[in-house]
């Protein structure tokens, strides 16, 4: 885990804590007074009339101690210091300075121990304690000596007895001190953890917003949990349209972790392939399982034997568990992994896996603002887009590109004497074909009605021709109890037009050519009609 970076004062400002002090300030010198009141042991030898000067004074120069540090921003460490060892002076003369060891009062100085221990750093807290306990033993000797007398305190004996009890008292400082700042530590310690993991949620909120495919969503998700917690081996499924499983990402699970290579995404029936992470799923909550077996569960197999792993569901809409996060324990941690971690795991796959339905809902939308609905192949405007570009780049002498347009012979005969519910079944057949037939880059779409267009980048001439041979071919073949047959226009850019309106309407008047020579064949549009065309237009 990378460090935070925080410091104390990062977590309480040192204002909050100047503040936090002088409310002890203002608690102690009232309980000075009132047992002065109250408690006859705490008086000593001086009267209540100098211990309420003192006492004001002393606020009276605190206040301007902090007025001095909030306009000299830039010493306010050092009168942190010199305000807690004044504070010590103080507490030191209204206690055991005055009344002897065995004031009630000199229990304030614990107080102060514990306050400075838990507002500062151990290092000040051991200062503070070793000044606390000169300032015992001075006041010790000084009382021996007699001069507490001209102080206003009480003389008392320094034998044995008081050797010990000083001796006590300032192990008890050193003690109060240490378990203090030890479970100040830890609170701190644990501030800094939680800070940390919120900050790091809020980056990996705003490393989601950058992203909008599903697989870079995946990506995401799984590197922020490597990042942050050191999960590397790791890997995001998400159940598709049939059930399966469906790899979106994987990490450090070796060279078959891609799921975007050329085998493709790799796919798992949930209950024989993966019965653990299924189980995980439709029990709605996280599974730690501490061995893998490659025999029960072909996702879990792909981690080390032996490893600690977390399966943590990813819910889609209205709270639907669709998916999961399959993280593993770095080597080392431990036999276990750690509660906290485990909550920002779900607190990290609850933010990926709303924006993988986002990201999943953005994709529907945008192939169904370019799809066909009947056909599900590409509609007339995104057919119009790619047109656009690919003779743009023809245009400029980058290449060629071919342009298809096919027409369903007799189209409304087979409508009228079967139903339109046939004639639906057969453009759908028709599409289906057409899908098949293409290579990789090229575009299949439908012009509308029964016409449907295929743009091939890169291919021109014989090659297209054959392309669309085949394709006709095809259709003739398709398993329908009724004869489908197509007619084919073939033009390409920039020979035939260097715009789509001009390589449409070469196309389209290659078309008009089969379908007059007696429908179910291939025209190409002759080279010589690239003038007619363009005067056309």
């Amino acid at each position: 885990m990378k460090k935070s970076g925080l410091s104390a004062v990062d977590l309480v400002p040192l204002g909050e804590r100047m503040r936090m002090i002088s409310a002890f300030r203002g608690t102690a010198a009232a309980l000075i007074i009132i047992g002065w009141l109250v408690v006859p042991s705490t008086r000593g030898d001086v009267s209540l009339h100098t211990t309420v000067i003192v006492v004001l004074a002393y606020l009276a120069g605190t206040l301007l101690v902090e007025a001095v540090w909030r306009r000299t921003n830039h010493t306010a460490r050092f009168l942190f210091g010199v305000i807690a060892m004044s504070d010590s002076i103080f507490l030191a003369w209204s206690s055991y300075g005055s009344a002897g060891l065995d004031t009630p009062l000199r229990y304030l100085v614990l107080l102060q121990l514990i306050t400075v221990c838990l507002l500062a750093s151990f290092r000040t807290g051991l200062k503070l304690a070793a000044f606390n306990a000169w300032l015992l033993i001075g006041a010790c000797y000084i009382q021996e000596s007699g001069v507490a007398n001209v102080l206003g305190g009480q003389t008392i004996t320094f034998g044995d007895a008081t050797f010990r009890a000083v001796g006590i008292e300032v192990a008890v400082y050193f003690l109060v001190t240490l378990v203090t700042t030890s479970f100040a530590a830890i609170n701190e310690r644990e501030l800094r953890r939680r800070r940390y993991d919120l900050e790091e949620l809020a980056q990996f909120a705003l490393r989601l917003e950058e992203v909008s495919k599903p697989e870079e969503v995946a990506e995401v998700l799984l590197a922020g949990v490597a990042e942050i917690y050191g999960c590397e081996p790791s890997t995001v499924v998400r159940r598709d349209e049939e059930g399966l499983l469906r790899s979106l990402a994987a990490r450090g699970l070796g060279d078959d972790a891609d799921a975007s290579d050329e085998i493709g995404p790799i796919l798992y029936t949930p209950e024989l392939d993966a019965p653990v992470v299924a189980r995980a799923m439709s029990e709605d909550q996280t599974l730690l399982v501490r061995r893998t077996n490659k025999t029960k569960d072909s996702v879990l197999g792909r981690f080390a034997v032996g490893a600690n792993v977390a399966i943590i569901p990813l819910r889609g809409d209205h709270g639907v568990v669709v998916g999961a996060l399959v993280a593993e324990q770095p080597v080392g941690r431990g036999t276990r992994i750690e509660r906290r971690v485990l909550t920002m795991m779900e607190r990290f796959a609850s933010h990926g896996s709303l924006a993988l339905e986002n990201a999943y809902l953005l994709a529907e939308v945008r192939a169904l603002a370019i799809t066909d609905p009947l056909t599900g192949l590409a509609n007339r405007r995104h057919l119009d887009n790619t047109l656009d570009r690919a003779t743009a780049q023809a245009a400029k002498g980058h290449g060629t590109v071919s342009l298809m347009m096919i027409d369903i012979d007799h189209f409304k005969r087979l409508n009228d004497t079967y139903g339109h519910q046939t004639g639906d079944d057969i453009l759908k057949l028709v599409a289906r074909a057409l899908e098949s037939d293409l290579r990789a880059g090229d575009l299949a779409a439908r012009y509308g009605g029964e016409e449907f267009s295929v743009v091939m980048p890169g291919a021109s001439g014989a090659e297209v021709r054959a392309a669309a041979e085949r394709i006709r071919q095809s259709i003739m073949r398709l398993p329908h109890e009724i004869d489908v047959t197509i007619s084919v226009g073939v033009a390409w850019a920039p020979d035939h037009g260097t715009t789509r309106l001009e390589l449409t309407k070469a196309a389209d008047a290659a078309l008009y050519d089969a379908k007059e020579s007696g429908r179910n064949r291939v025209e190409l549009a002759p080279l010589s009609d690239l003038t007619t065309v363009r005067r056309a237009s």
